[in-house]
């Protein structure tokens, strides 16, 4: 059994995810361009492309409470010159790390 830390765990599948959530969320609801966010996220617009076809993402699903908590963080984001200054709530609040990792070990056993 190898250790896997929580942030590994964020960084290769949460952030993803999240990244594919706030796309489809911004494009589809807001209705914002996606030049735009590419701008904001740092990303291409062909990486947006990729989330919103879910190429890209991963395939985790969160629960209705993150993905509140993703809004919120799109919102903040695009109103914000800041970028993710002060968003980074992820590690702390998200509840995916912690499903993936209960997953996994109820995977290994």
């Amino acid at each position: 059994m190898s250790l896997t830390f929580p942030c590994e765990i964020i960084s290769w599948q949460v952030l993803p995810a999240v990244r594919r959530e706030m796309t489809k969320y911004l494009v589809t609801d807001k209705k914002i361009s996606r030049k735009e966010i590419s701008k904001k996220l740092g990303i291409t617009e062909a990486a947006i492309c990729q989330y919103l076809k879910e190429k890209r993402g991963g395939t985790y699903k969160f629960n209705e409470n993150d993905l509140k908590k993703i809004k919120k963080m799109s919102d903040i984001l695009m109103t914000s010159d800041k970028g993710f200054d002060g968003l980074c709530v992820i590690c702390k609040e998200f509840d995916a790390p912690y499903d993936i990792m209960n997953t996994k070990k109820k995977a290994e056993c």
